[in-house]
């Protein structure tokens, strides 16, 4: 039997003038999206305004007004959990090439597929990482996804091995 490793990815409500927009047009629910390479919660990536991040949820959970979040955990083939690895380790050795896509917000808003090369919203960097693992599959183009609209997708998968709620 092949060794099996772990991808979580956490929802979060977070409360800025633009994650309040985000809350309102897409259910009430989360307004991040974010992926981990384990089950330690100490390191995930993500999409912000300033492009490419790498998020330490944990050390801001005092500082911040607490946060709703969910957590799913994945288990993934080892070469899955490679190929998002690789892709991962991409994005952060060249961060400072990746932008914020504010234009793919509105795009995702009007259900219109879209890729922009080295732009990326939180929501779509999750969907094509979980999509490169080959593990999780999403029905929608991965730039159709905001935060909120994961949750019954991520909850039908297969791979999926447990759910935290407030895990941060």
């Amino acid at each position: 039997m092949q060794n099996k490793k772990t991808v979580a990815v956490l929802l979060t409500r977070q409360h800025s003038i633009f994650s309040n927009f985000i809350y309102m047009i897409s259910g009430r629910g989360y307004t991040h999206a974010s992926i981990a390479l384990d089950s330690t919660y100490d390191c995930f990536y993500s999409f912000n305004f300033k492009g490419f991040c790498i998020e330490r949820p944990r050390r801001r959970k005092h500082t911040q007004r607490q946060r709703k979040s969910i957590c799913y955990q994945f288990d993934v083939s080892e070469a899955a959990y490679e190929n998002v690895k690789k892709l991962i380790l991409e994005f952060a050795d060249n961060q400072n090439e990746y932008q914020y896509s504010r234009l793919g917000i509105f795009l995702c808003m009007l259900r219109i597929p879209h890729r922009f090369r080295k732009q990326y919203f939180c929501s779509q960097f999750v969907a094509e990482m979980l999509s490169a693992s080959g593990a999780v599959r999403l029905k929608r183009h991965t730039s159709l996804y905001l935060p909120n609209q994961f949750v019954k997708e991520l909850e039908c998968q297969p791979c999926l091995c447990r759910v935290l709620y407030n895990a941060v």
